[in-house]
């Protein structure tokens, strides 16, 4: 009898437990990608990877390139909408500057991912001259008055880009060594691996949302204000959008940096930033206030056709660009009418950093299916709201697209003929009164259900024979 129970519980567990290809399915799926090998001195070199969205953020370490100084970390949300299915995608790109020109051999790369190792094969990477761009600055620096500029010194700057922002609208905040270009001190770094951190953590602030430029050593920029030439070493930056009307307070802090005296000596210098405020401005009284971006933003969209015929597909490209917080966007897919049908494919969110701004973009692909003949202006379906900054109001964006539908009035039956291996494609041309048998799904029900009848079979026979 102890041979049946244990014959009737294994092939119960090999059932109803999952099986080991289940468990290697449920591995999480990483793709790992790297950008152009063939780039200019003012280009930019990436390494990515893209991961199944959870709801915790993946741990990551990019690799070191010799000859290759990293810079900012992008990152990007896209969701996919399959047979109402929503799979989402996270996706991190490191940007790599080139040092000089030349070609670049790049051994074994290892990035790590969740604790992942993925190996890159070793490839070469072109670089050749750019055109090198100054940064001119100066109208955009406001320099205290505790820095003299006629001594031609460095000095250490903590700067925000805006002063009076209104709440939810973004400001960078940078922390920067000026050296001016005919400056003959001999400085070098001390110890910025931990002084950096250090100062980093006084200066964020917190009733803020971050978006981070991730910047892994410093960004060395040429610039020129006050009539000068200046060498830039940009240690910080990230742009923040402030949740409500506090005071952000900037205090002041110290950088350490060592002048050498002889040739073997060095003695320290401390050198201070500026402390300042930055006062957000309230948002008008209205319902959208704080659920909707703050900032600039421009529309650019795409159709593949403007004419159609009922019934035929239609494939709509929507991208707003700008730089407020894009993670405010409505998410909503557009509602269907009597008229045109739509069905949102994709929508996806992209946070890149690009000189003193981080910028963010919402893209939509939509699939519209016309119902009817006529002509369809779609600024009636498809707009987006947003507080504009330079109006002081809030605005909307439109599309600019008509759409020409020519044919008669399409059928309203179920179609699915657009549902590529769904579980309900072709199921209008099935006949309801036919019953078919899954052979996998029904058969296992009936085996389950004889297992458990001999299990109570068995139970019943110990329980009569104990008496």
């Amino acid at each position: 009898m102890r041979y049946i129970l244990c014959f009737l519980l294994v092939m119960y567990m090999g059932l109803f437990l999952p099986s080991a290809e289940a468990f290697c399915q449920a591995k999480e799926n990483i793709s790992v990608q790297i950008g152009a090998k063939s780039i200019s001195t003012t280009d930019q070199f990436s390494i990515q990877f893209s991961v199944t969205a959870t709801e915790q953020l993946p741990t990551y370490r990019f690799p070191e390139i010799n000859g290759f100084r990293k810079l900012g970390v992008s990152r990007s949300k896209a969701s996919n909408f399959e047979n109402e299915q929503v799979e989402q995608t996270l996706t991190f790109t490191q940007y790599y500057q080139a040092n000089g020109p030349g070609n670049v051999l790049v051994p074994l790369l290892e990035l790590e991912v969740n604790k992942q190792v993925f190996k890159i094969e070793p490839f070469v990477i072109v670089v050749v001259p750019g055109i090198e761009k100054q940064d001119d600055v100066s109208s955009e620096i406001q320099v205290p008055n505790t820095v003299d500029l006629a001594n031609n010194k460095p000095f250490f700057l903590v700067r925000s880009t805006i002063d009076r922002p209104y709440v939810g609208q973004s400001f960078t905040l940078t922390m920067s060594l000026y050296v001016p270009s005919n400056n003959t001190m001999e400085l070098s770094f001390d110890r910025n691996d931990i002084q950096i951190p250090a100062l980093i953590q006084q200066i964020r602030p917190h009733n803020c949302w971050e978006e981070n430029f991730n910047l892994q050593v410093e960004r060395v920029l040429k610039v020129t204000f006050g009539g000068k030439k200046y060498t830039e070493y940009r240690f910080f930056q990230a742009t923040y959008f402030p949740l409500d009307m506090h005071v952000i307070q900037i205090p002041s802090v110290q950088l350490r940096v060592l002048q050498k005296v002889k040739s073997t000596e060095k003695r320290p210098i401390f050198l201070k930033s500026a402390a300042f405020s930055i006062h957000p401005k309230a948002m008008p009284k209205h319902v959208l206030s704080g659920r909707v971006p703050v900032g600039r933003y421009t529309l650019v969209e795409e159709i593949d056709k403007n004419v159609a015929k009922t019934g035929d597909p239609i494939t709509y490209r929507a991208k707003v660009l700008g730089d407020g917080n894009s993670i405010l966007w409505d998410t909503k897919a557009v509602a269907s009418d009597y008229f045109l049908s739509f069905n949102l494919l994709s929508t996806e969110r992209v946070v890149f950093p690009y000189r003193d701004q981080m910028f963010g973009n919402k893209s939509d692909i939509v699939r519209i299916i016309p119902e009817q003949a006529g002509t369809f202006a779609l600024a009636n379906y498809f707009n987006w709201i947003y507080f504009n900054v330079d109006k002081a109001r809030f605005d909307t964006l439109r599309s600019k697209l008509v759409l020409t539908v020519k044919g008669q009035p399409r059928d309203r039956k179920l179609d699915t003929s657009l549902e590529k291996g769904g579980i309900y494609e072709s199921i209008e041309q099935q006949d309801s009164l036919e019953v078919q048998w899954n052979r996998w799904v029904n058969w296992r029900q009936l085996v389950n259900f004889v297992l458990i009848i001999m299990f109570g079979f068995i139970v019943f026979l110990f329980w009569r024979a104990s008496k």
